[in-house]
């Protein structure tokens, strides 16, 4: 792993980027642990292609290979084994032989038997030519690329309140990702720089609210309810074209957009987003942001000029 490419727009606003790239460039498991929609896999993606020189969504193969763990998953998908198709690799040993990434994607839902597959793996990331065995119990050698990042809403040391689908795992397979596990929480800076001003100042509101109702602090990984980058580029998707729309802007193909009956627009997404809320809940918190004032004013004048000027900065 020595041709090494930052092509990550954000890179200055991830502060433990680097952290992780340097930790899969000397054999270390890292575990990535935050609330859902913090961007855990996607960030375990990013070092993949940073780490292999690589440019996302260059039309290669890709540099990863990810097991979404669940209690459905089983020692075929991490190791290979035999199907109604035939013979089938496991991702564990195609990122081992070939030289890839291996994404545990929510790691603490594997039933801890299963997991505990990884564990002779995981102990010889860092060693030179490691054997470990597939599903035929052929000898696999390790290629020097290989790489582990797992992601979880939890560690995977006991129950969650909110995350009921995990497991307590293993302390034996948690050794090994000892001294590499990195919170990855809210980060505003990074939300900052690639949200539209009017989603972002709405929804970093509507977090505070939600922590200051649940009594939780801004690291606090099991909330009840969350207002994640994920669901920020949600709303902020349906924005750009609801203001695309009201401020006439033409597309790829110098068609105007026009207004639409019953089009959606970023106030149904906020409101939609309040129905998995609890309706007390849901009341005081738009009550404590003024959210009505901000529905009848994020289309002004001001706000639609505030958005023209980003959205051009956008495309340069």
């Amino acid at each position: 792993m020595n041709h090494l490419k930052l092509d990550i727009p954000e890179i200055e606003q991830i502060p433990n980027f680097m952290k992780i790239v340097d930790d899969l460039s000397v054999g270390n498991n890292a575990f990535l642990v935050g609330s859902a929609g913090t961007g855990k896999s996607t960030l375990g993606e990013k070092v993949a292609y940073a780490l292999f020189g690589r440019n996302e969504n260059d039309g290669k193969r890709l540099p990863f290979v990810t097991v979404n763990c669940n209690q459905w998953t089983s020692p075929i998908d991490i190791k290979g084994g035999q199907t109604m198709e035939g013979y089938k690799e496991g991702a564990l040993i195609e990122a081992w032989r070939d030289g890839k990434i291996l994404i545990l994607d929510e790691l603490p839902k594997l039933d801890p038997n299963t997991a505990g597959l990884l564990n002779d793996a995981l102990a010889k990331s860092a060693k030179e030519k490691a054997i470990i065995f597939n599903g035929k119990n052929e000898p696999i050698k390790k290629h020097r690329n290989f790489g582990c990042i797992a992601t979880g809403n939890v560690l995977g040391k006991g129950m969650s309140t909110n995350y009921i689908g995990n497991n307590k795992q293993d302390a034996s397979l948690l050794d090994r990702f000892s001294g590499s596990i990195y919170r990855i929480g809210y980060n505003e800076t990074l939300e900052r720089s690639v949200v539209y001003p009017a989603v972002f100042n709405i929804c970093v509101a509507i977090r505070k609210a939600i922590l200051n109702y649940e009594g939780r602090s801004i690291s606090d990984d099991d909330t009840e309810d969350i207002m994640t980058l994920r669901t920020m580029l949600n709303l902020e998707r349906i924005y750009e074209l609801e203001m695309k729309r009201e401020t006439g802007m033409k597309d790829e193909f110098g068609k105007t957009f026009r207004k639409i009956p019953n089009g959606k627009t970023l106030k149904d997404a906020i409101e939609s987003y309040f129905l998995a809320i609890n309706l007390e809940k849901a009341k005081h918190i738009k009550e404590e942001i003024n959210l009505e004032t901000f529905l009848n004013s994020y289309k002004g004048s001001t706000m639609k000029q505030e958005f023209i000027t980003e959205f051009k900065r956008r495309i340069g």
